[in-house]
């Protein structure tokens, strides 16, 4: 990811020092000079705009404040959910070994849910149920 932005960075500093408009017929090129002076431009009539727009300036920062809780609301699922992944428990959780095991967790979990359902070693063969009939053997 980051490979990609320096590479956005240096090919727009590529295309700001190479003239644009070159024509044929005569007309204006603009130059990197120029660019730059419409770039500061364009900043400082930026800035200028909450103090003609002081409405759509106060939504704005609205909007952006909820995106940044929401981005980080967000990182902070993925944080716990790639150290879950991990085998780490997030410390908002308590240990399945604190717990008591006929009362349930917060989050509905016991701890025999918690534990890993397989340890690697090969499972005994189940007995069928009393009284229930096996079915014939298929040959080999």
């Amino acid at each position: 990811m980051f490979f990609l932005i320096r590479m956005a960075f240096w090919i727009g500093l590529i295309l700001l020092i190479l003239p644009i408009g070159l024509t044929s017929d005569g007309g204006r090129q603009v130059g990197a000079f120029e660019a730059f002076g419409a770039v500061q431009a364009a900043i400082s009539d930026a800035r200028g705009f909450c103090q003609r727009q002081p409405e759509a300036c106060a939504v704005g920062g609205e909007m952006l404040s909820h995106i940044t809780d929401k981005a980080q609301a967000g990182a902070r699922w993925v944080y716990e959910t790639i150290g879950a992944q991990k085998g780490e428990h997030s410390p908002a959780l308590p240990e399945p070994a604190q717990q008591n095991a006929a009362q349930p967790a917060p989050h509905g979990l016991t701890p025999q849910d918690l534990s890993p359902a397989w340890s690697g070693e090969p499972a005994a063969p189940a007995a069928p149920a009393p009284g229930m009939p096996l079915p014939p053997r298929r040959p080999a």
